[in-house]
């Protein structure tokens, strides 16, 4: 299963009655929690019925991105 952002748009903090709805759904795994987001591991289904369900709330898709190396190596010279 893959990770979705959950991410409440509303003014304040995000609803506490939200956050049990989202919790005691079936299937779905909340990973991490800020005060305005839940990363969850569910469907993807699911978790589009959640935002559809719940007011104020929208979804991505988690991705990764590629850090660069933090020691850059020094360039062998070439010959000339």
């Amino acid at each position: 299963m893959k990770k979705y952002i959950l991410r409440f748009t509303g003014s304040g903090a995000k609803p506490a009655a939200d956050v049990t709805r989202i919790r005691k759904s079936e299937g779905v795994t909340i990973v991490d929690e800020s005060p305005r987001m839940l990363l969850v591991q569910c469907a993807k289904t699911r978790a589009k019925q959640l935002v559809e369900d719940l007011d104020k709330w929208v979804m991505s898709e988690e991705r990764s991105v590629e850090l660069p190396n933090p020691r850059p190596k020094v360039r062998s010279k070439r010959a000339a």
